[in-house]
Order: structure tokens, then C-alpha cells, then sequence
């Protein structure tokens, strides 16, 4: 099991594939194991010419703008951009903060295994085929997740008066219909980074029930291929 210790902590990493490089950050609550609940898949990704690397943030067993965050404040180090399913801003995330918030509080008081038994009992719209949200927020540590979503929803707001600054082509990934990873949240991107592409989905299932249609249009952005103006099978959805 590969490991770099980047100052004095020890991060889990996966290395595949040969091509141009593409480092893949996971989400919140998210880890290198969870990705393919995602649809994202590095391996397909890999076989089509790309050299992956994933790691698990500190803490995690997916951070989503971890990536917006290095390319403000390191511009050198980036050369191109892919945001998937951007999370919430502004009154969104006013909007999805108590279930956060609760959803923090109920893991530090009972534990993620029960939580996620809780969890999975709840209605749940757009729910992805064979996703297990027991399972998924049940292999949480808790001494990691609870201040990660504390730190997310009471930390300082996002540089949103800054994304004009993130020169670097871009290609965001959105879909409808998803409060956590609104819509708005990936057309306020291809709003105001002058050179990003607006890939939405036609459901908020896609991306995870169509894992090749993910791996193939991220692998064309980044080796630098054109793009088509429509995901593979989906003549309703649009790339703009």
C-alpha cells in the first residue's frame, strides 16, 4: 500500500496508468475506495491514456475544492482543472447546513455505523443503483468526520470573488436536482473561470450509473482532445 508523508502525516495513495497526469481528490466523507460509488473508475481512466493518481485526504478512509484552493494560491502547479459535482453556495448552502450539522452531531453522539443504519432508513430522492449509504457513511471515522464537516460549513466562505483569477482550462461536471451538488453551484463556475467547460448530466444519477460516459470525456479534457457536445448516450444533456 503506497504512502507519502507530507508533513509528518502518512497519506494513502494509488498510482495507474502512463500519460498526462491527473490528480484526482476525493470529496467529503469520500476516500481512494469510495471513488467508483462515484463512477469514478481511475483504472478506466487509465486505460485511456492517463496516469492517475488518487490519494485519501488527511483523515479520510472524496475534498471538493481542495482543487479550487490550490489553483488560487498555486496557479504554477495546475495546468488544467476538473470539478465534479461542485458542492454548495451561498443560500445552498444555508439551505443544506442543518442537515449537515445534524448528520455531524448524530455520528459524534451514537457512532457512524448506527448513524448510517439511521441514514438509510430516510426517503431519499435520486438515489444511485447499488449505492449503500449504510455502508457508505457507516466506514466514517468519527474522530475525522465530525470536525471535517464542522470545519466545512462554520469555516470561512468560499473565494467565489476570486474564481475570475483561475486562468487554467477547466471542465466542470454537474447535474439537477441534488441540493448537496446543486446545478447552480457548476454554472456559477463556467460563470466566472473565463476558460471552463459545463459538462451537466441529464440525472443526478449519471455520473455514478455511467462510469465509462465519466471516464471518457474526463480522460479527452485531459489529454487535450475536443469534447463533444453531448455525454456518450444522452443526446438530453448538454456541454457548454
Amino acid at each position: 500500500m503506497p504512502v507519502a508523508r507530507v508533513n509528518g502525516i502518512d497519506l494513502h495513495y494509488e498510482e495507474i496508468g502512463e500519460g498526462p497526469h491527473l490528480v484526482v481528490a476525493h470529496g467529503l466523507k469520500g476516500s481512494v475506495a469510495t471513488l467508483p460509488l462515484f463512477g469514478e473508475r481511475i483504472d478506466a481512466i487509465a486505460a485511456r491514456g492517463v496516469h492517475v493518481i488518487a490519494y485519501d485526504a488527511r483523515g479520510h478512509g472524496r475534498s471538493g475544492y481542495t482543487a479550487v484552493t490550490l489553483a488560487l494560491d498555486h496557479p504554477e502547479t495546475v495546468e488544467k482543472l476538473i470539478l465534479q459535482s461542485p458542492p454548495p453556495t451561498g443560500v445552498y448552502l444555508r439551505r443544506v447546513r442543518p442537515m449537515f450539522l445534524g448528520l455531524a452531531m448524530l455520528v459524534q453522539v451514537v457512532g457512524p455505523r448506527t448513524t448510517g443504519r439511521i441514514v438509510a432508513r430516510l426517503p431519499r430522492r435520486h438515489a444511485a443503483s447499488g449505492f449503500d449509504i449504510s455502508a457508505f457513511i457507516g466506514g466514517q471515522r468519527r474522530a475525522a468526520i465530525v470536525p471535517a464537516v464542522r470545519g466545512l460549513l462554520r469555516g470561512p466562505p468560499l473565494p467565489i470573488h476570486r474564481y475570475g483569477e483561475i486562468r487554467q482550462p477547466a471542465l466542470v461536471l454537474a447535474h439537477p436536482d441534488d441540493p448537496i451538488h446543486p446545478l447552480a453551484s457548476g454554472e456559477l463556475l463556467h460563470e466566472r473561470m473565463p476558460h471552463a467547460k459545463l459538462a451537466v448530466a441529464p440525472a443526478p444519477t449519471y455520473w455514478a450509473e455511467n462510469p465509462d460516459g465519466l471516464a471518457f470525456i474526463v480522460a479527452a479534457f485531459v489529454r487535450g482532445e475536443q469534447i463533444a457536445r453531448g455525454l456518450p448516450g444522452h443526446g438530453s444533456s448538454r456541454i457548454s
